[in-house]
């Protein structure tokens, strides 16, 4: 990149917020997740807990795993093999549930199911969480192979 280029770049970015910044990026991740989408996993209610608090049943991640892990092979979704792009959707008719707190509870059983490889940057490219008010409360989880996909293998 040349320096005029540089400069031109960073006297656009002079007024945007990190906020700004942050929802372009995800609103970037969801047009790719929906372009690029292979795999996709569609939960109605009930289903386990979006807390990730310990309860009587065991722990929520190994709930929500055992769930991903049924329906990821009902769906035909194979293993993870490589870095994936992840897409979460949260639909809610009452209690609005903390998408952050959800999003990583689900990351994580998602590692857990084989669906991921990891939560980090390496094997996992930066989730989005959507949190939408909706008829019927449902999590929809869209999965996508990422290029260059085993070559850290």
């Amino acid at each position: 990149m040349s320096r005029e280029t540089r400069e031109t770049l960073e006297s656009l970015l002079g007024n945007v917020t990190d906020e700004e910044l942050e929802n372009l990026r995800d609103a970037i991740l969801r047009e790719e997740g929906r372009r690029r989408s292979q795999y996709r996993l569609n939960l109605k209610a009930p289903y386990p807990p979006l807390l990730p608090e310990e309860t009587k049943d065991g722990s929520p991640v190994a709930r929500w795993a055992k769930l991903l892990a049924w329906d990821a092979k009902a769906e035909n979704v194979p293993p993870a093999k490589g870095k994936r792009g992840v897409s979460i959707r949260l639909q809610y008719t009452s209690a609005r549930p903390d998408g952050k707190q959800a999003g990583i509870l689900l990351q994580e059983a998602l590692v857990e199911a084989g669906l991921l490889l990891g939560r980090t940057p390496e094997w996992m490219d930066a989730t989005t969480t959507e949190v939408n008010l909706a008829d019927q409360d449902a999590v929809q989880i869209e999965l996508w192979d990422k290029p260059g996909e085993g070559l850290w293998l």
